[in-house]
């Protein structure tokens, strides 16, 4: 910076110094802003995009046409904190029939218990497959042999 009278004046370089160091500043503010306002969780992504690619599979598969069909199920939840507890080595969800039990690993989370949509998913339709009268549902371990 030089001082000419009671002007100051700024060479070039010292210009594109003074912006780099703004721009820095702006675009640190803004990566804080965004990661702390809006930042979501690695878990968050993977369950969307897991969410996006069962159903873009689900949705790809041939329906024959079956109007609406409705059932009634009963069944009774077991949340468990750690696979230890579920009685069936190596297994985060089971489902016992007659008994109508579901057996699921869920997490403590704010309060709330969470569960993995997935599992909890699957194992309803275990309970779909044998507690519906016309048994029109699919074994959900067996889903290869309808194409999915």
């Amino acid at each position: 910076m030089k001082q000419g009278g009671s002007v100051l004046h700024f060479d070039l370089m010292e210009e594109m110094e003074i912006l780099g160091v703004g721009l820095r500043i702006c675009a640190l503010a803004l990566f804080t802003a965004l990661h702390l306002g809006c930042a979501t969780s690695a878990a968050s992504v993977a369950r969307m995009d897991g969410f996006d690619a069962q159903w873009r599979g689900f949705n790809s598969l041939k329906s024959e046409p079956f109007g609406i069909h409705e059932t009634e199920l009963k069944v009774r939840v077991i949340v468990v904190e750690n696979t230890a507890d579920m009685n069936f080595p190596g297994a985060v969800g089971t489902y016992s029939h007659p008994q109508g039990i579901i057996r699921i690993v869920g997490k403590k989370i704010n309060g709330k218990i969470v569960l993995c949509p997935a599992v909890i998913g699957h194992e309803i339709q275990h309970a779909m497959e044998y507690q519906d009268k016309t048994q029109i549902f699919v074994n959900p371990d067996k889903l290869e042999e309808y194409g999915y």
